[in-house]
């Protein structure tokens, strides 16, 4: 059980903060979650203080990759139209 932040990840910095387990950390390329300390937030929080606070959709992902906020959740924007922004160079 624990989350992990994938390439999509622009480092802002936002969730590090907020982690009751110090659990994520700046690496190569984005921030990363340390598995062995990442407790999804259980016994502190309802939700993973990292995904709630995250401005980046698809970014924070459970054990299975599933985002936590998949793309569209948060901006309403159409999946299709955020695939053809991707695929033009866009995003």
């Amino acid at each position: 059980m624990a989350l992990s932040i994938n390439e999509r990840c622009v480092n802002c910095h936002a969730c590090q903060p907020l982690c009751p387990n110090n659990a994520i950390y700046q690496a190569e390329g984005h921030f990363m979650i340390n598995p062995k300390k990442c407790t999804e937030c259980e016994g502190d929080y309802a939700a993973p203080q990292c995904a709630e606070i995250c401005p980046i959709e698809a970014t924070i992902v459970n054990s299975l990759g599933q985002p936590l906020y998949p793309l569209g959740s948060l901006t309403g924007i159409p999946v299709e139209k955020i695939r053809e922004l991707e695929a033009a160079g866009y995003l």
